[in-house]
């Protein structure tokens, strides 16, 4: 792992392998780039692949503060600059799409961009009158910020399994906890809370930069209606859904993931 200086003070770890058109992953809320490891050396036989910890999270050191997908976005921001990408494709991993967005958000005339990679991540997880698709109401969303606060390596440990169509063996799922788990409570429940009420469905139609949406037909977490909202919604979208994936797919089934990615990405020109 390499570690950026962000112009906050603050500093973001990233793997950088490869060569070819630039993918940046980014991972999901209170997880890490782990989540990743099954497509990063694949996917830099030809593409440069940079892995990123967000701040906070996985390999990247602890900071207070700065703990919001906007910021996030400038984050991601200050590393494509950092490292002079051309056209990267950003590829989110639930929580990572919605950095995604915000970065389009912000930084819409921002035209290097080439493309985004929607891995199981609707528009907002925020259940709502007007938007039955999100994974928690008030009332829920506020439990689980105290049970990340309470004993967040409990929290995550019991949260990990659901999103997974088949669960991996113990082992692998207890390396995954004590990566994750060194975000720690308070990192995560402010990123938690952040990213549960943020809502891009009024920005979604003004995203004209291609996606790719991919999403597991035994999703626990978001819902896979989510993904035909956003399939409807936004200008240039190709949807693909995977039949042996949970909330994971480019875990589950990474070959798949990977071909399709490369295959899409390549489609770009």
């Amino acid at each position: 792992m390499t570690l950026f200086e962000l112009p906050s003070g603050a500093a973001m770890s990233y793997t950088d392998e490869g060569a070819g058109r630039p993918l940046v992953l980014l991972h999901g809320v209170a997880m890490s780039s782990v989540f990743f490891e099954k497509n990063v050396s694949d996917l830099s036989r030809d593409h440069r692949v940079i892995a990123v910890d967000f701040r906070g999270h996985g390999s990247s050191p602890y900071v207070e503060g700065g703990h919001t997908v906007a910021q996030y976005a400038r984050d991601v921001r200050a590393l494509i600059d950092h490292l002079g990408l051309d056209r990267p494709v950003l590829v989110g991993w639930s929580m990572g799409s919605l950095v995604a967005w915000d970065f389009l958000r912000q930084f819409g005339d921002d035209h290097r961009l080439g493309g985004v990679i929607v891995v199981s991540q609707g528009p907002s997880d925020l259940i709502q009158a007007d938007w039955p698709h999100g994974i928690a109401d008030d009332a829920e969303l506020h439990a689980f910020l105290s049970a990340m606060q309470d004993d967040s390596r409990l929290f995550l440990g019991e949260f990990l399994p659901t999103l997974f169509h088949t669960a991996p063996e113990p082992g692998t799922l207890t390396r995954l906890l004590d990566d994750i788990g060194r975000a720690g409570p308070n990192t995560g429940t402010l990123i938690l809370a952040d990213q549960t009420v943020q809502d891009y469905r009024a920005d979604i139609p003004t995203y004209t930069v291609p996606h790719l949406l991919v999403w597991g037909t035994d999703e626990q977490v978001g819902k896979l209606a989510a993904a035909d909202w956003l399939a409807a919604t936004l200008p240039q979208a190709d949807l693909h859904v995977f039949d042996a994936s949970g909330h994971c797919p480019m875990w589950e089934e990474p070959d798949r993931f990977n071909a399709l990615a490369r295959s899409w990405v390549a489609a770009l020109g």
